[in-house]
């Protein structure tokens, strides 16, 4: 497949040679004067498959605009950059502004990367065979809009299912199917037992159980019709363990489970870890600990994707706590006769003369009050 083609609108911040460097290897990129947009111009040259429009304010030109490039590019998806929000009226405003997607600031490279990521992706699977993918990611952008716990969830892990399929060998779309479908059955649930499911089970057993009789009651829906059958099978096993523990109850297990399920268990603990304030290797430590409840295979390849991120973590000890062979994170620094001077330099494996000395010093020569910060592999105890 060709380049895909980007256009960029930038009200001054310098985001287009940024944004041409980040998104060169996947988009032919090009500037745009929105001044000069018009029906004769707009015709003679092909459209761009996504918009990026930095905006500097919450103005009204910005949405004028949106208004006439949609008119002009129906096809086009236009992303808008906003300022950071300051408060519920921009917020309301924003709604009023025809673009497919509203991001307000921080506009972290990763953000927006992932943000475009999602939108190629579907973009990608457009011709025939995607326009229910379509139809489902819109219906996740609604949904996110009421319940954005579900929409961080959503653009988090859409990135994680294309690469996991990708080095797995299976059809990421029939995954993304019963990912999106499952977090828009969330959204129709109340606050409650939708946490309940994105957070884990627990001990709630009664919210977990209503919550797979919809599952239950949506996927005979979908195994009525041939081209949605797998969907259906899909999307009744996502609450299931891969050791076969969980609903439904009828003894599959394993290699039985259907991969598409297998694979969004494994997303959805992994970013209910990350919502609590794991890491993304404490996330990883603390999934393998819990043996026999997710794919081995598909574990595994999330840790390959996550790279150094899924090997190493870090966590803060206080000094009486150091133990010899630690590894600190980051610089140490401590106050010596009213002067800040760094004692442990990051990265350095602490010898028993080191934990010695901090341990006996941290709180009088030293003054260091606070927690320090240590590498970890994942291969150690994690508290879960």
């Amino acid at each position: 497949m060709d380049l895909l083609r980007m256009g960029i609108i930038d009200e001054g911040e310098g985001a287009a040679e940024k944004f041409g460097d980040l998104f060169g290897p996947d988009f032919e990129v090009r500037a745009l004067d929105p001044d000069c947009l018009n029906e004769r111009q707009c015709a003679d040259q092909a459209s761009p498959h996504m918009l990026l429009y930095v905006c500097r304010d919450h103005g009204e030109i910005a949405r004028e605009r949106i208004e006439r490039i949609r008119f002009l590019w129906p096809r086009t998806i236009v992303i808008l950059l906003m300022p950071a929000v300051q408060g519920e009226d921009q917020i309301r405003e924003a709604t009023y502004i025809p673009a497919h997607k509203v991001v307000f600031k921080p506009h972290s490279r990763q953000r927006i990367y992932s943000i475009v990521e999602n939108y190629r992706s579907l973009i990608i699977a457009s011709d025939g065979q995607g326009r229910g993918d379509i139809l489902l990611s819109c219906l996740m952008e609604l949904a996110g809009g009421m319940q954005p716990e579900l929409y961080v969830a959503y653009n988090r892990l859409t990135p994680f299912i294309l690469s996991i399929c990708e080095l797995l060998g299976c059809d990421w779309r029939s995954v993304q199917r019963v990912f999106t479908l499952f977090l828009v059955l969330l959204s129709n649930m109340d606050d409650q037992s939708a946490g309940v499911l994105m957070h884990g089970a627990g001990s709630k057993k009664g919210i977990v159980r209503d919550a797979y009789n919809q599952l239950r009651m949506l996927a005979d829906l979908l195994a009525m019709s041939e081209p949605t059958e797998g969907m259906g099978e899909g999307l009744k096993y996502v609450l299931k363990r891969y050791d076969g523990e969980g609903l439904p109850d009828d003894g599959v297990s394993g290699s039985d489970i259907p991969g598409s399920s297998r694979i969004v268990r494994v997303l959805l603990d992994y970013n209910a870890l990350l919502q609590g304030g794991k890491s993304g290797a404490q996330a990883l430590s603390i999934m393998r600990w819990h043996k026999g409840w997710y794919d081995a295979e598909v574990l595994g390849v999330l840790a390959n994707i996550l790279g150094e991120e899924g090997r190493q973590y870090t966590r803060e000890v206080y000094p009486l706590g150091l133990t010899p062979g630690m590894v600190v994170a980051e610089d140490v620094y401590g106050e010596v006769d009213g002067k800040r001077v760094k004692v442990i330099s990051r990265n350095e494996v602490l010898s028993e003369d080191a934990v010695d000395y901090l341990q006996r010093h941290s709180d009088d020569i030293l003054d260091i009050t606070e927690p320090i910060k240590i590498v970890e592999d994942t291969a150690e105890e994690v508290t879960v």
